[in-house]
């Protein structure tokens, strides 16, 4: 019986670990089936340069889900980051500036939703849901409701490549194991596993609880402007109606690399895997011709799913203790 029970608890450990890892290779094999032209170069480059901006928004999406939290603004922030960006480097013809003002201005709004939750207790899906209208309401009135065309050298950030790889995915990578470092490698990166873990208990042990979320929303802020200025360097515009449902695919990036919804769980680098497997099926259903709006479907149907087998891990894992 102890022999069985260990059994359950070693597979519930190693599939909230690594079972992303499978996911990832099953869908791999099913879309190079689905199409032969999925293996070729240009499409796995083409798919890796789609995943880059939702796997930023992926790097700051995993440190909020581990505090206990999350963000549905993020779509809208990476839109208003990016108006912020051409309206800057047009304005001023200054790259700098614009990635500053970007980064200034999802800065304060991420403080401001931190603050919210953090020290006025919140719940976090009003406060983000607000602030997802706000921002989208905010990036139409920046840019009277049109693309601003044009980001000056920014636009570089796509179009560069270092030894062959796009700017895009070498940020990417740096972003994700920048996060990975101070999530396994700090004093804060544990104080957030301690705080999404057991609040009451982190709080206990000294640990600056309310201080920890309002990190962890800052350090979205930081992510989504990344996001917002890749996206706008991408399409060489700031768009107000770019990132539509951008956080729904950060969020089902993190939750099938395996970062549990109720917080303390997760892995900044399996929900890059997340968020490439999410790249691969729209890829897969893009080259199939498969409408938009059964993508959506598709997308509606895998966060049930995802939600579902961390629910089920977890209580194998917690019966199992």
């Amino acid at each position: 019986m102890k022999q069985t029970m260990s059994k359950r608890i070693n597979g519930a450990e190693l599939f909230s670990r690594f079972g992303i890892v499978l996911i990832f290779a099953l869908v791999v094999l099913a879309a190079s089936l689905a199409s032969d032209r999925f293996l070729s170069t240009d499409n796995i480059l083409s798919v890796f340069t789609q995943c880059a901006v939702i796997g930023v928004l992926s790097c700051g999406m995993t440190m909020l889900i581990v505090s206990g939290n999350t963000d549905l603004s993020a779509g809208s922030g990476v839109a208003l980051a990016g108006v912020m960006c051409a309206l800057v480097v047009n304005a001023t013809g200054s790259w700098l500036l614009a990635v500053l003002a970007a980064v200034a201005t999802m800065l304060l709004t991420s403080l401001l939703q931190g603050v919210l939750v953090s020290y006025c207790a919140l719940v976090p899906f009003i406060v983000t849901l607000a602030g997802q209208l706000a921002f989208r309401g905010a990036a139409q009135v920046l840019s009277n409701g049109a693309p601003i065309i044009g980001v000056g050298p920014i636009a570089k950030i796509s179009s560069g490549k270092l030894f062959g790889v796009s700017w895009l995915i070498i940020i990417t990578i740096l972003a994700v194991l920048f996060t990975w470092l101070i999530m396994n490698y700090t004093s804060f990166g544990r104080y957030i596993y301690a705080t999404g873990g057991n609040r009451e208990a982190a709080n206990a042990a000294g640990i600056n609880v309310k201080l920890m979320v309002l990190f962890a929303y800052l350090y979205m802020g930081v992510c989504t402007a990344l996001a917002g200025i890749m996206l706008a360097a991408r399409t060489n515009s700031g768009q107000p109606t770019a990132g539509v449902a951008f956080e729904f695919d950060a969020i089902i990036a993190c939750v099938l690399g395996g970062c549990g919804m109720a917080g303390g769980v997760g892995s900044v680098a399996a929900s890059l895997v997340g968020a490439l497997t999410i790249g691969v099926i729209n890829n897969c259903m893009n080259l199939a011709g498969v409408s938009p709006y059964y993508q959506s479907v598709v997308k509606g149907v895998i966060i049930v799913i995802a939600v579902l087998l961390d629910k089920k891990t977890h209580d194998a894992v917690m019966k199992a203790s």
